[in-house]
């Protein structure tokens, strides 16, 4: 009889709710969206209408199950209602005890909701969810003082408190469920976009925490303002903006300009797409400027910077440090992306296919439930982007994925938060990102183990603290890239962080060949430079063939120069308490092949030049460096010519430009393609010019019997593409 008299109960509370809606002046409409919003919460989290059968959400119940049963051991959770691990009168630093009872509680009430495992509706489970609640005033209570990490008592804590008291309205006690509901009320405050109890206004995914913690709040008390306000407040969130979140260009920032495209960026794209799914069908649904906005990001933030299993680590700042650093979220984007409608959805769906091949874990019930449903052929995007707010060039073939992290007087080379990221000082030196599977440094002991100081693609002082936590801004203004959307060329003038260092770096995308190239290598130091090419996880042998290395199917081609190469296949050992953010110091070795150009104690104009190719072909045909000084840097392959103009007025090959600039031109026999970019990212326009006579009406151009002069905007480092065909012939005159 319990069952039956919840039912009717419910039934008589939604009677009331309904008067007093009417009362309160609300429209029938606005009642019965709460109500929608509140179905969808529900059959989100209970799968609903979900195959239980199928594999994938076999696995998750089965993972559910087990996990609640974790967590409700005897001797562990306590006959109290508190468990026996948590230390409940800690005060949050980095990590904080306590907020383990919240996670805890909401796996135990997702298996009371979830039809197809031991736990839904069972009545011992709910007695003890209820005991957990009745916990929850006594260190997290209205009066607590919220000393410490302010995240937690206004955002981490709530994020759980929220959706277990969704989930359990009804079945727990009511003075219980409302001295929960009043501490969270205290700590979140009102609005989503406003202050909560501590810490600053949120921003970026902290702003969309928020609205999902003041989306529960209204489910919990009914209350339809609210959810238009967390409606409003999404829609923001969801904009384009030069602050944190969403950038112009797709990529991601947080904590000021600072790439997080996978780390705060991946939590925002899960957390909006499933505050979309659960606003759907509604009066509360974001509106489609939103979510076209969103779509774009999905589409060409997180799918592109996602490969495998894995973001590339450049866009996961601080959370390298940690060894549960996934893609998860990214896959969870993708799965729940695909399922509202935007002209980027066909791409999202293939997207969340291909993720979904490369997802070897269980998922969880609600998003086993979206994976069923994604039957679109996998594909994940393939081509070249420049991220120019970022400073992060990524170029994308279906057999591997390669990036560069680079930064600039606009834009912050990382942070050290709570302790994470203790070694990561390099990471936007000039860093490249190669992998073949996606799974080569990550859910391995790679991280811990890497020599921090030889960075894949840096050049770099070697010195005691090369490798430690001092970010911030840069000194230079130019780093850029620009590409025809299949291949590109970029470019930064390095002057690392805490190194009197200096050097002009460039990088050539030819589709499966990448060109590197440095020069100006200034040092007036006595430490030795060195210019790292690779640090792989080394798996197989390495055959060389002098300039020609080959090693796991990863092709390495150096160019004749001065810098001597050096090749180690030694065993590096580390821990994860090093990278800080852990106390794990369980030592941890990995194999690398490491390949560096050393260009000795204080060099001067000195110089780096090779190529990797993905793939290693049994014959390789390097392309052709034409310059590579202070003044520019050009590298041809075969029809395509890719320049980066160093200063203004310097030329190759019949190519110039007044001012810094990066060039990527292709023929095809019959026109000219050009991409073009101002790496200084500024205003107002600037020159290139190319040999011949070309006519073209993408933008203003003029003709001087020796070349054609393009006046390009600069338009914030954005590229601008141009068509080039040759003028037609001149007929002769009749009789003659």
């Amino acid at each position: 009889m319990r069952h039956r008299r919840r039912i009717l109960i419910s039934t008589y509370v939604k009677r009331l709710l309904v008067l007093l809606f009417l009362t309160a002046g609300v429209s029938p409409a606005l009642f019965a969206s709460v109500g929608t919003v509140r179905q969808n919460f529900l059959d989100y989290y209970a799968a609903a209408g979900a195959d239980r059968s199928a594999p994938r959400m076999a696995d998750a119940l089965a993972t559910l199950e087990a996990q609640t049963r974790d967590v409700t051991a005897p001797g562990f959770l306590l006959a109290d209602g508190t468990w026996s691990d948590i230390d409940y009168k800690e005060t949050p630093s980095g990590s904080w005890s306590p907020w383990d009872h919240f996670r805890r509680l909401t796996t135990m009430a997702k298996a009371y909701r979830t039809p197809g495992q031991h736990y839904y509706n069972d009545e011992t489970l709910r007695m003890q969810i209820e005991a957990a609640l009745g916990q929850v005033p006594s260190f997290y209570g209205k009066t607590t003082l919220p000393l410490g990490n302010w995240w937690f008592w206004t955002l981490g804590a709530p994020l759980d408190l929220g959706p277990t008291l969704v989930l359990m309205r009804g079945s727990v006690s009511q003075q219980i469920f409302d001295d929960c509901l009043a501490t969270l009320q205290v700590h979140i405050g009102s609005s989503p976009t406003a202050k909560g109890l501590v810490g600053p206004t949120p921003v970026g995914e902290n702003l969309v925490w928020s609205c999902f913690t003041h989306l529960c709040l209204a489910l919990t008390r009914d209350d339809a303002a609210m959810l238009g306000a967390v409606r409003d407040a999404l829609g923001t969130a969801c904009a384009t903006t030069a602050g944190d979140g969403i950038q112009i260009d797709s990529s991601f920032h947080q904590h000021g300009p600072q790439l997080y495209t996978g780390g705060y960026g991946g939590s925002f794209a899960y957390d909006v797409s499933r505050l979309v799914l659960l606003l759907r069908n509604s009066e509360f649904a974001p509106a489609p400027a939103a979510l076209q906005s969103f779509a774009n990001y999905v589409a060409d933030g997180i799918a592109w910077s996602l490969y495998g299993p894995y973001f590339d680590v450049s866009v996961v700042g601080r959370e390298v440090a940690r060894s549960s650093t996934s893609g998860i979220n990214g896959v969870a984007a993708l799965l729940q992306a695909s399922t509202f409608a935007s002209p980027r959805n066909a791409e999202i769906r293939s997207a969340a296919a291909a993720a979904l091949q490369s997802w070897r874990w269980p998922l969880s019930p609600e998003l086993a439930a979206l994976a069923a449903q994604t039957t679109t052929t996998a594909a994940w995007p393939a081509g070249h982007q420049h991220y120019y707010t970022s400073d992060y060039t990524v170029h994308r073939r279906p057999a591997w994925f390669a990036s560069v992290k680079m930064f600039s007087a606009r834009t912050k080379s990382g942070e050290n938060t709570n302790g994470e990221n203790l070694l990561g000082s390099r990471q936007s030196d000039g860093r490249f990102y190669l992998v073949m599977n996606g799974d080569e440094y990550f859910g391995n002991d790679s991280w811990p183990a890497l020599d921090w100081t030889r960075l894949p693609g840096i050049t770099v002082e070697q010195k005691a603290d090369t490798a430690n936590d001092l970010y911030g801004y840069g000194t230079r203004f130019l780093a850029g890239g620009t590409g025809d959307g299949k291949n590109g060329v970029s470019a930064m003038e390095l002057a690392p962080i805490n190194s009197v260092l200096t050097a002009k770096k460039s990088w050539f995308f030819f589709d499966d060949t990448i060109v590197f190239l440095t020069n100006s290598i200034t040092s007036p130091s006595p430490n030795k430079v060195e210019t790292i090419i690779n640090q792989w996880p080394l798996h197989g042998s390495v055959t060389r063939n002098g300039n020609w290395l080959v090693a796991d199917n990863i092709g390495y081609y150096v160019y004749p120069q001065s810098a001597t190469l050096n090749v180690s296949t030694a065993a590096h050992t580390g821990t994860w308490a090093a990278l800080g953010g852990s106390t794990d110091t369980t030592p941890r070795t990995q194999t690398f092949l490491t390949l560096w150009l050393d260009h000795g104690a204080n060099p001067t104009n000195a110089d780096a030049a090779y190529a990797i190719v993905p793939g290693a072909p049994p014959v390789f045909v390097p392309p052709t460096i034409l310059a590579n000084n202070g003044n520019v840097s050009a590298v041809t392959n075969g029809p395509t010519m890719a320049i980066v103009f160093w200063s203004p007025r310097a030329s190759v090959a019949g190519y110039s430009a007044d001012a810094a600039a990066v060039v990527y031109a292709t023929s095809n026999g019959r026109s000219l393609t050009l991409a073009a970019a101002d790496p200084t990212n500024g205003t107002g326009t600037f020159h290139v010019t190319v040999p011949g006579r070309w006519l073209t009406t993408d933008v203003p151009a003029t003709f001087d019997g020796h070349g054609t002069t393009l006046t390009l905007p600069r338009a914030g480092g954005a590229t601008t593409r141009v068509t080039l065909s040759p003028p037609p012939p001149r007929r002769r005159a009749a009789g003659k």
